[in-house]
């Protein structure tokens, strides 16, 4: 070694940066004491060893792919690969990795320069969990002020409609032949009004965190009956075909009916929804409500469209969040389903189907469960 290499070699060990060369297979030429330290393994394990072996499975082929692509037009990449030591916490460095070329232009060796960057990444998570947080909060506040508004608002016409169809049902009672297909239409008229108007008050409640409904049972079969009967004609318009299997032994939930009949239309308005544009020869819309166990009970709802992205599925129940084209979904059906589970006492899991399409089951405890 001359006195040149030994300089050079003095300088580099001494650096706090992690240092290493590799040759175009990829094994370790050199490794300086920063980098065994921080690796926690000696120069001669790592010597005999492959700079690959170093990186975790699921980014191995990706850096390898970029320091690998490396030209003498171009030849410097910076990469960010993790590293898992063996008592389980996870590190980031940042490498610099510049590729040696001979007078040919073919890569004779590499070299990289490394710094730990895993505080800036923590740091960096934790602004952006804080950042989500805030947007979070801040949709919640604009559902509550927008949500109230509407609620508001819908009470003047179905008061005025409310008021028309009575008005128009005492005229048809006064004539002496009254139609009874205009009386049966009248009063299923006032029926939807009550039904709406049962819809924005609970969904003041909601806006409240306020739902539970004590005191009150309900079948969560009969509800999805209920809301599917008013599905029922936009599914057949859609071509989508319904399977509904609802076991008849199941437990009464704690609740208004008329909250998880909301239920389950936004989760089948979810899954409509998922199905438009699908390309499927059938498109089909499952539904099943059963027992869970001894003490409570599920409502899964299953489409065979294209499914969801999985990094997604934190997000999906988050108000005003949508997966659907811009203009299109308000984002608010999922972030209600969750409200509404979660006041009863449950949970709600959004996941892929194997055989694609997306689930979602909503698991709610069996009222009886709670009692003594």
């Amino acid at each position: 070694m001359t006195a040149q290499d030994s300089i050079y070699r003095s300088v580099v060990e001494d650096q706090t940066e992690l240092i290493r060369r590799f040759r175009p297979d990829g094994r370790l030429t050199f490794v300086n004491r920063a980098f065994c330290h921080f690796y926690g393994k000696s120069s001669e394990f790592l010597l005999s060893s492959n700079f690959q072996d170093l990186l975790a499975l699921d980014e191995r082929e990706e850096i390898v792919r970029q320091v690998y692509s490396l030209t003498p037009d171009n030849p410097e990449v910076v990469t960010e690969p993790s590293y898992t030591a063996e008592d389980g916490d996870v590190y980031y460095v940042q490498y610099i990795t510049r590729a040696i070329f001979n007078e040919e232009g073919r890569a004779v060796e590499y070299q990289s320069v490394g710094r730990d960057v895993t505080v800036q990444r923590q740091a960096e998570a934790t602004l952006a969990e804080a950042r989500s947080a805030m947007e979070r909060a801040s949709r919640v506040t604009t559902f509550a002020v927008i949500g109230g508004g509407i609620a508001h608002e819908i009470n003047q016409p179905l008061n005025a409609i409310r008021l028309l169809s009575a008005s128009a049902l005492l005229l048809e009672d006064r004539c002496e032949t009254p139609n009874n297909e205009v009386v049966r239409i009248l009063r299923k008229i006032a029926g939807q009004v009550d039904r709406i108007d049962s819809i924005v008050n609970h969904l003041r409640e909601h806006l409240r965190y306020n739902q539970a409904g004590a005191g009150e049972l309900c079948n969560l079969g009969e509800a999805a009956q209920s809301a599917l009967s008013l599905l029922s004609a936009q599914m057949i318009a859609r071509g989508i075909a319904l399977e509904l299997n609802i076991d008849p032994e199941i437990k009464p939930v704690a609740g208004t009916c008329i909250r998880f009949e909301e239920l389950v239309m936004n989760l089948a308005a979810n899954a409509m929804q998922a199905l438009e544009g699908a390309e499927n020869e059938q498109k089909t819309i499952s539904i099943r409500v059963v027992p869970q166990g001894a003490d409570s009970v599920e409502l899964s709802v299953a489409d065979n469209g294209p499914g969801f992205d999985p990094k997604l599925a934190g997000e999906l129940f988050e108000p005003f969040f949508s997966t659907k084209s811009p203009g299109t979904s308000m984002g608010l059906g999922l972030s209600i389903v969750r409200t509404i589970v979660q006041a009863a006492g449950g949970s709600v899991i959004a996941e892929n189907r194997p055989g694609g399409g997306a689930l979602l089951r909503a698991i709610l405890p069996a009222a009886e469960a709670g009692r003594d």
